[in-house]
């Protein structure tokens, strides 16, 4: 198994996106100006404004850039990045009124995700798209008021594989399996560390954490990718 390596721990960040955007506007670049400006309401305009200013204003600090003068890109698989500063790797996730933010400063890639928890995403059709026959029979062996943290579970942490590898998510839905902690285990869903192990590069395999979410009703996945699994995956 391809473990965590001698990386640091990610810092992890939460930013709450409900406050005016006037100041964080001025942050924008062109770009992030029109693409907030094509949002369909001005809630979500609004909440995007604001993540982006203060993410940009995180990374400032790190950098000793100007928020201004900070201008994020896409490397070659679709992760944000800083050019001038590729050992600076982060991952952004959001629902609602709620964002986090996770850094690494040491080069090693990194995912989150966020999601709030809802029974109504627990379908059939939904567990069949996105959980490999292992999980779903993990999930039936839980009391029916689990199945859906621990759906949440799955979800998120195939989020953050997918965020830190590059890989499209419907691909991680298929290649990565998740194993959750043994059936009652409330504790381990929300807090508790599991495993997603890429089912096509096997002994590939990843620890995922659970940041508490400052706010009730989340589901949270964080995974770090060291560069030499980087160079496998």
């Amino acid at each position: 198994m391809t473990g965590p390596g001698t990386s640091c721990p990610p810092e992890v960040l939460w930013l709450g996106l409900d406050r005016p955007a006037d100041s964080w506007w001025l942050l924008l670049d062109a770009r992030e100006r029109r693409r907030a400006r094509a949002l369909p309401c001005p809630l979500i305009r609004r909440r995007f404004i604001v993540r982006r200013g203060m993410v940009k204003q995180v990374l400032a600090h790190r950098t000793g850039l100007s928020a201004a003068e900070v201008t994020i890109h896409a490397d070659a698989e679709g992760r944000p990045m800083v050019t001038a500063f590729p050992r600076l790797r982060f991952s952004v996730s959001h629902r609602g009124p709620l964002a986090v933010l996770a850094l690494s400063g040491d080069g090693s890639r990194v995912g989150v995700d966020l999601e709030r928890v809802s029974a109504h995403r627990v379908t059939p059709r939904m567990l069949a798209y996105t959980l490999n026959p292992r999980e779903r029979h993990a999930l039936t062996r839980l009391p029916p008021r689990e199945r859906t943290r621990a759906f949440h579970a799955v979800w998120t942490a195939k989020e953050a594989v997918a965020k830190a590898t590059g890989h499209d998510l419907a691909s991680c839905f298929i290649r990565i399996d998740v194993a959750l902690g043994p059936p009652g285990d409330l504790g381990g869903l929300t807090h508790g560390q599991h495993l997603a192990r890429d089912l096509t590069r096997p002994p590939s395999a990843w620890p995922i954490t659970r940041p508490a979410a400052p706010l009730p009703g989340y589901a949270t996945a964080l995974v770090t990718l060291p560069t030499s699994q980087e160079e496998r995956s």
